[in-house]
Formats: C-alpha cells, sequence, structure tokens
C-alpha cells in the first residue's frame, strides 16, 4: 500500500471512529414532564419499567441500546442518522397483538437530557421529552 493510501486509510478511521464517539446517547427513560418520573417510571434490580398508569402522567419511553419501548409497543431500532442536530430513527414496531411495522421517528436534539419529537410533515408540531434520572 502506497504511503498516501496509508494516511487515506488511517484518517477516514479517524473519522468514522470520531464520529461514532460523538453520537447521540439515546439510552435512558423519558417522559414529556420530568416532574413525573417517578410516576411514570419505576427501578427495580436495577430494571427501569413503566408504571401501570404512566399514560395517566404523560407517558414516555425506554430506550436500552438498539430497544424502545413504551406502554403499548416494542420497538427495534434498525437505522440510526444524526445530521444537523437532529437524530432520525428507522425503527419495526408490534405491540402484543399487532405488527405495526417499520417507522420513521425524527427528534431535534436539544440537550444531553432534552429531545424533541418532530414531524417533517407539520414542522410546527413538536413533542419535547426528558431523561429522568432514576
Amino acid at each position: 500500500m502506497s504511503n498516501l493510501g496509508a494516511r487515506t486509510l488511517s484518517c477516514a478511521t479517524f473519522i468514522v471512529f470520531s464520529f461514532s464517539a460523538n453520537a447521540f446517547d439515546l439510552n435512558g427513560a423519558w417522559t414529556a414532564d420530568a416532574s413525573n418520573c417517578d410516576k411514570v417510571f419505576v427501578k427495580k434490580s436495577n430494571k427501569v419499567s413503566m408504571t401501570r398508569n404512566s399514560g395517566v402522567f404523560g407517558g414516555g419511553f425506554i430506550v436500552e441500546g438498539n430497544q424502545m419501548r413504551g406502554q403499548a409497543k416494542t420497538c427495534k431500532i434498525t437505522g440510526r442518522k444524526e445530521e444537523g442536530g437532529v437524530l432520525h430513527l428507522i425503527a419495526s414496531c408490534s405491540t402484543d397483538i399487532a405488527v405495526l411495522g417499520t417507522q420513521e421517528v425524527s427528534a431535534k436534539i436539544d440537550s444531553d437530557n432534552q429531545i424533541t419529537r418532530i414531524y417533517p410533515s407539520f414542522p410546527e408540531m413538536g413533542i419535547s421529552f426528558y431523561r429522568c434520572k432514576l
């Protein structure tokens, strides 16, 4: 391999690892009202789950790796892309009784502990979610 080829490969490897190291960490328990974290989520034996009445307090979702789950559905994140402060996810979702198929989800990254779900067809709409500290 030529010296130029080795430098190009080394630079490309550095760029790939630099971007993946800075990827937004979505893991955690997220709710629409941070003051209701203890009413939406419960932690037992180091496992976070949703309370039976979580929907009454705004609901939320839990992300663990490539798994995203809410009170009624579970999704496997199959694709992920960040651009311009927006996180785009492709997820295969299902409920206990039906396969919902593939869904696209986009969220503006407001801070490490706040995202706003956005709907590209309706940019004026958005729902903010806050990461709970459990």
